[in-house]
Formats: C-alpha cells, sequence, structure tokens
C-alpha cells in the first residue's frame, strides 16, 4: 500500500477534497492532505510519496493526528522497522489511540510515525506515560522530531 501527502493552505484543500476524498489535518502554520492508495502515483501535483509498512487500525476524520519524523541510516532501515514492528503494542495499547501508520519514504531518509488520538489530551497523556522512546540507535540519522495536527473541521 502506498501513503501520499501533500501541504497546503486549509481552504485549498477542502476544495480538493471534495473530488478526491483524503485525512484533511491542519495546525496554525500548515494543512497536510493524506491518503491511501494502491497505485504508484499522486491525485497531488507535488506530494510527499511512502510505502506503509505497518498499519493498525482506519483512520478517522476526526481526531488528533501526530506526525513523527525519523531520519533512518539506509543501513538501518531494515533493523529499524523490525524493532519497530515489535515495539507498536506500547502505542497501540494506550487509552485514546485510534490509528498508527509506519510510512517508509520513496525518497530520502526519513520515516513517518502518524498516529491519531480521539484528542490532544490523548496524545500527551500517551507521550508523557510512556512516550515513543526516540533514543539515538545506530541506524538513526539525525534527530527525530513531531509535528501534531488536528483532523477535520478548521477552527475559528
Amino acid at each position: 500500500m502506498k501513503a501520499f501527502m501533500t501541504n497546503g493552505t486549509f481552504e485549498y484543500l477542502s476544495k480538493l477534497e471534495e473530488q478526491h476524498p483524503f485525512i484533511l489535518m491542519h495546525n496554525a502554520d500548515t494543512a497536510i492532505a493524506y491518503y491511501e492508495d494502491d497505485k504508484n502515483s499522486s491525485i497531488f501535483k507535488t506530494s510527499r510519496n511512502y510505502e506503509v509498512v505497518l498499519s493498525q487500525n482506519d483512520l478517522q476524520e476526526t481526531g488528533f493526528i501526530a506526525l513523527t519524523h525519523l531520519p533512518i541510516t539506509d543501513e538501518g532501515a531494515p533493523i529499524f522497522e523490525l524493532e519497530f514492528k515489535e515495539t507498536a503494542k506500547n502505542i497501540t495499547d494506550h487509552p485514546g489511540f485510534i490509528a498508527l501508520r509506519l510510512l517508509r519514504p520513496s525518497k530520502g531518509k526519513t520515516y513517518i510515525l502518524l498516529t491519531e488520538w480521539r484528542n490532544k489530551y490523548a496524545y500527551q497523556r500517551w507521550k508523557n506515560d510512556k512516550g515513543m522512546a526516540i533514543e539515538q540507535k545506530p541506524y538513526s540519522a539525525g534527530p527525530a522530531y513531531t509535528n501534531v495536527y488536528q483532523v477535520g473541521e478548521e477552527e475559528a
């Protein structure tokens, strides 16, 4: 399964969503459209393309999404994927968890961990409780970072 993302304004992506269904997430700085498909080409003119390595549950059109960017070396990618699959249960068992995707980039070295939560507070509870232990491993190609987004309607 392939995954595709693009950035844009909330207004522009909302109009595009009427023609092509996707998950629309946004924060104060940007909006992101995300969808999955078996096809190799994206509906977006400019997109970031990924292979879905791990998928847990269906994404919802309401909630809170965290995108954790994980730079991984080429040599370390198979080890990272194997280790992550073994530790994903630490995320999926947490209250408020909705869905998870581990995305391998088609270009570059930065994987994306997409987690969806019932709300911001469920995510923060998980992060403060167990969180994603993003320690520097030999296969890390740089520091990890997370961006968070609301899913659904833009707040006034």
